[in-house]
């Protein structure tokens, strides 16, 4: 009994419950909705819906030779029932939803997921079964499928015309002044229309850097200056192609504080105000034109006159992260963007609520880090009175360091190295589904040894598979480069360019099919000016 016993509780520690919830009672309540007695095997195990009393604890007594009381059953719940059911282990009343949870029909069921994964367990395959169960534990886990497979642009600062075709992981070179920013505000400023918040605010929180309208034009000699930007993104979702347009005229272009007017909102307005028309009118039929009106009126107060779709959520959640140690050491907070600001605000408290599969992706840092033992979160904030930090910063972020006697090796983040912050937040942007699918990165390399670069580079790159991210990166450090696999068309390389008239550019790097890039390091090729994208003047 004791084996088995001692099996269900390794399994609770394996599955990724916290200590606390790796007890007896846990373990005795895990068997009891598997139907698994002393001397089954773990294959045997099948759903089968049980009450607290009549069922989980009478398991436990009768099976397992346990003298469980009515008494005790508020033990069950807290030890066992209200954690399983939030590490989504079991389902609540599967065979009637509409019980209360305070019925005395109350019943429970241990999940699809949890079976399949249990039949592999003292198999080769348990670790592969765990890795599955972690990510499809939480819906939130569940990677997008949908990316921009082009994006054109018109008439946006130094980009007069582009048109761009990218994969999964895109990495922007090219000298100071290029354009490789503009490239990346002009998605921004899509973005911002998409959100319903194209106005100063929403424009800077994404990361764009506000200018007169005259000089967001472009505006080249010789030639006569066009009113109207012109950005599309072309998504491909599951083989179907989605094109998502705006057409941005200023409303005064020559004042700084003018609001941005999407024409393509205007134009589509019309359809949008019938759908919600439809949608009122299929909901109550019953109602008066005035409060028709009214209904339509807080629709519109609501979301706006805007298509309302995954793809302009995508474009709406996108954001350029542009990193400030400060920030991430929590001296400093600008970006109202959440979970995580454009500068770094938000790290601490976005990763001291991730899931088990996050956490586990997560401890990936600690092969930058030789020195890491753990990350821990001072939810309370309460070591800053034991004289861990000065208490100016508001992270509650920690590191233990496994080189350092146990009474002495607790440090903040306001007192942790610049580079395991940067890796962190990156780690972090890419793993989490709270953080948007599509984003930019300005100068990947800043505060990062250049051998990091290029190990965190292939990480991120996988990761940005397996979470279906999609980025652009821009950086001026060529270690970046030896990070990228380019036989991998996910991967891209671009080279950003001035032309002669100063038009902005755009050039993918391309090998040969077969050819060996290693033979030659990307980062030599670009430093020998082989790739382009570095000054000609000196």
């Amino acid at each position: 009994m004791e084996k088995k016993i001692t099996e269900a509780q390794t399994i609770l520690k394996d599955l990724g419950l916290p200590e606390s919830q790796q007890n007896k009672v846990s373990a005795l309540t895990f068997l009891a909705l598997c139907g698994i007695g002393p001397n089954d095997n773990w294959n045997n195990a099948k759903k089968q819906s049980l009450t607290l009393s009549k069922g989980i604890m009478e398991f436990a007594n009768n099976i397992y030779g346990q003298d469980y009381k009515q008494n005790t059953r508020e033990s069950f719940r807290k030890s066992a029932i209200n954690p399983f059911l939030d590490f989504q282990i079991i389902d609540l009343n599967p065979d009637d939803p509409s019980l209360s949870p305070q019925s005395s029909n109350t019943h429970y069921a241990i999940k699809d997921l949890v079976i399949d994964t249990l039949k592999k367990f003292e198999t080769d395959s348990w670790l592969n079964a765990l890795e599955k169960f972690k990510k499809l534990q939480f819906i939130e886990n569940i990677e997008e499928t949908a990316i921009i497979r082009r994006i054109i642009i018109n008439n946006y600062k130094s980009v007069e015309n582009i048109d761009i075709e990218l994969g999964r992981f895109n990495v922007f070179i090219g000298a100071n002044g290029s354009g490789k920013s503009n490239i990346l505000e002009a998605i921004a400023m899509i973005g911002a229309s998409k959100g319903n918040d194209l106005d100063l605010d929403g424009l800077m929180n994404r990361g764009v850097r506000i200018a007169n309208p005259k000089l967001t034009l472009s505006s080249f000699l010789g030639k006569q200056t066009n009113k109207e930007i012109n950005i599309t993104t072309i998504f491909e979702d599951n083989e179907k192609i989605i094109p998502i347009k705006s057409s941005f005229e200023s409303s005064n272009i020559n004042d700084l504080y003018a609001k941005w007017i999407d024409k393509e909102v205007e134009y589509n307005s019309p359809k949008i105000i019938l759908d919600y028309l439809k949608e009122i009118s299929n909901k109550r039929n019953d109602l008066s034109k005035d409060d028709l009106l009214k209904e339509i009126n807080k629709k519109l107060s609501e979301k706006g006159i805007h298509e309302n779709n995954k793809y302009t959520q995508i474009l709406s959640d996108f954001a350029i992260f542009n990193l400030s140690t400060q920030t991430l050491r929590g001296l400093d907070s600008r970006s109202r963007k959440v979970p995580l600001g454009i500068y770094g605000e938000g790290l601490d408290v976005l990763i001291s609520n991730f899931n088990n599969y996050e956490n586990s992706k997560l401890l990936k840092c600690k092969i930058f880090f030789n020195w890491l033992d753990k990350i821990i979160f001072d939810k309370q904030d309460e070591f800053k009175f034991s004289g861990h930090k000065l208490g100016k910063s508001t992270s509650t972020l920690y590191f233990h360091d496994k080189f350092m006697q146990k009474q002495n090796n607790l440090f903040s983040a306001e007192n942790a190295n610049e580079g395991i912050l940067h890796v962190i937040f990156y780690l972090a942007l890419f793993i989490s589904n709270k953080t948007p699918d599509l984003f930019a990165i300005d100068n990947i390399e800043t505060a990062l040894n250049p051998n990091l670069c290029r190990s965190l580079i292939k990480e991120l790159a996988t990761l940005s598979k397996e979470r279906g991210k999609q980025t652009l990166i821009t950086t001026h450090n060529p270690a970046v480069l030896d990070g990228l696999n380019l036989n991998d068309d996910s991967q891209r390389l671009f080279e950003v360019y001035r032309t002669d008239e100063g038009m902005t550019n755009v050039r993918r790097i391309k090998f040969k099919k077969g050819a060996d890039v290693k033979q030659n390091k990307l980062s030599e090729m670009w430093m020998e000016g082989l790739l382009g994208a570095i000054p000609q003047e000196f």
